[in-house]
This record gives structure tokens, sequence and C-alpha cells, in this order.
């Protein structure tokens, strides 16, 4: 009987994978921003033993990855036992998790160790800030007891590769490496024995991209849209149903709690049916027929982008022709392979009626 136990353990510990390596705890977070088919993701994978499609549900864990020139790791999900993705069961993934976090954890254990959460008393999901990353925990139901997956991603707008050690207060593409002082010294006062202790780390200076982001109404309001968008599906910003006259006669239209500076309205909308995903729209102007008024927005809303999304940071810029007015102004897109795109564009419908308006491509992880 004894003997029969034995091998009945053996068995049942081949048959369940074991993962032993450095990537667990605090140390998973620092794949994110990391290229796809790096060195440290191929670590990472197998480590995980995970398949073509960055999952493995035997151990509760799926990456996601942003696709563009060079494609990066921007999510981390881990399951609890029994939750489906994809209509695939995952089991729970038993590794430490990150920042001491627990799959028993309720609200009250959650803000002791992330901060304070976010999210709506009818609500499944609370988001949670900490040290630049954004934690969106789900659970079963609104009572926030049973925890049933947590997503982990960079805060919006941070580029590279994630770490723990690192700045997280601005966004990492904003930070400008200053080489230290050096405080010059008579030749007679330096020791002939060479020093072991290790050259002073490089400052780093936060750029007005770190200020922007809390002091201009324009950029703070994009990405309030880019962040409720990818992590949220607009839940946050979406108010109540409300009817509105638009150029693309969307009927399921929502009002929101962002304003863009030098709009004419926004919405939230479901096409085409009122349970399709929530998009949002920025009208910038709306007329009757040509007019140069829609260039003129089109101008100062292309010159704002550039200025606050610049090349520099990871947005590349594409003109598209109009087909629709082939010699008038053209689309304009910014695309970030973490984030995804913010098109300002100019439409014509068969009456003649003009509309220049801001939409978004998210990534939608």
């Amino acid at each position: 009987m004894f003997r029969f136990a034995v091998v009945f353990m053996f068995l049942s510990l081949l048959a369940r994978p074991v993962v032993a390596g450095e990537f667990y705890g605090n140390k998973m977070l620092e794949i994110l921003g990391e290229d796809k088919n790096g060195s440290m993701v191929k670590q990472f994978k197998t480590e995980y033993l995970l398949d073509k499609s960055l999952k493995n549900p035997a151990l509760g864990i799926k990456l996601g990855a942003a696709y563009d020139s060079i494609s990066t790791i921007n999510s981390i999900t881990l399951t609890s036992a029994g939750y489906e993705i994809n209509d695939i069961k995952y089991k729970q993934f038993s590794a430490q998790l990150p920042f001491d976090m627990s799959f028993n954890d309720d609200a009250g254990s959650l803000e002791s160790k992330l901060g304070p959460g976010k999210g709506a008393e009818d609500d499944v999901r609370l988001k949670y800030k900490k040290d630049g990353i954004t934690i969106n925990v789900y659970f079963r139901n609104s009572s926030k007891k049973k925890i049933i997956y947590i997503k982990f991603t960079q805060n919006i707008g941070a580029t590279g590769p994630y770490r723990m050690g690192g700045s997280h207060d601005v966004m990492l593409v904003s930070a400008e490496v200053v080489p230290a002082p050096v405080v010059p010294v008579k030749k007679e006062s330096v020791p002939a024995v060479k020093s072991t202790t290790p050259a002073p780390p490089a400052y780093v200076k936060p750029t007005a991209m770190g200020a922007r982001s809390s002091q201009d109404p324009f950029y703070n309001s994009i990405m309030n849209v880019i962040e409720s968008g990818e992590e949220e599906m607009f839940k946050d910003i979406k108010k109540e149903a409300k009817a509105k006259a638009n150029f693309w006669n969307y009927k399921y239209t929502y009002s929101t709690s962002v304003s863009i500076p030098g709009e004419k309205y926004n919405m939230l909308y479901s096409f085409p049916f009122q349970t399709s995903q929530l998009d949002f729209v920025s009208v910038l102007e709306e007329t009757d027929g040509p007019n140069p008024v829609i260039e003129a927005k089109y101008k100062d809303i292309e010159a704002k982008l550039k200025q606050y999304f610049k090349e520099s940071e990871g947005w590349s810029y594409h003109y598209t022709v109009n087909t629709e007015d082939p010699k008038g102004i053209k689309d304009f897109e910014l695309k970030n392979s973490k984030i995804g795109s913010i098109v300002l564009d100019h439409s014509i419908n068969p009456y003649g009626k003009h509309v220049l308006y801001l939409r978004f491509l998210l990534q939608y992880t």
C-alpha cells in the first residue's frame, strides 16, 4: 500500500508541469517591453513552456504582444483555476505573483499591498497603479471576493523594457541621460592607488514629457482616452446613453466624462449593434460644404499632435490621400507599436457635408 502511494505521488508530480527559474514575483514584470523574439523572452518562454501563442493554460499564464516593426511583450495575464480565455480553460498560476499578491486577496488586502484601487461598485474589476505598472484585477462577481485573473501592463505611454529598479515617475521615453557631474580636483590630491569604487550612475533628468503629462489639457485628455480604451474598454469615461445627431448616423451613442480642447463634441458609440464594442470619436469641425475652417483646424491639431507625440518618443507619422477629396488635406495617422494609432481624419459624405475628427485604433490587449 505504501509503495502504491509513493508511485502515485511520483506520477502525479510528473503529470504536473514544474517551473523552476528566475522569472517569478516582480522579476516577471521585466519582460514587459522586451522584444518578443529577444533572448529574455525566449528564456521566459522556456521557463514557462509557452506555446507559439505565448500561453500555457496548464500553468495559468498568457502573454500579450504588440505587433509592429519590432514585436514587444505588452501584457502578462495570470489566471486562477478554471478561468477560460478564448474557450480554453486555464489552471491556476502557482508561482509567486508580483507585488506579493495572492489569488485569495480581496479588495481590502489588495489595497494594503497596492494602494487604492479604481473601479465601479457594480463592476467586477479593480485597477491599481504601482511602480510604473498598471494592474487590472478581475473578480468572479461584484462582491470582489474571488479573483479569476490578473493582468499586468506597463503604464500607458511608457516604452522600452520595464525595470523594477528604474524611475517610473515620468514616462520612460522622456528621460534624458545626463553624465554625472565631475568635480575637478588638484592632481597632487589624487592617490596613486587605483580606486575599486564604481563610478556614480548617470543622472536621469526628466524632460518636458513628464511635466506636460500633468499640466497640458490637450495631451492629458488624449492620454485619458487612450488609457481608458486600452485598459477598461472606455468603461470609466462612459456616461449615460444620449442620442446625438452625428455625421455617421450612429444610433447607439453615449456622452463621456472627457473633454478635448478644441473639439466641438465627443461621444462613445456602439456600431452596428448596441452590444458591439465601444469606440470613441472626437469631432473637431463639421461644415455643410467646403470651408477653410476645416483646413485651419486640421493644421492646428496636426501641429499639437506632432508637438506632444514625437517621433523621437516612439511615434511614426503616416499621411494618406483622402479618396473623397484627393486634392484636399490628407488623413494623418500617428502610430506607436505599444499603444496603437491616433488618426486625424477628414471625411465627406454624399451630401457634401465635411467632418474633421480624431479616432483611436488601440491595442485592446
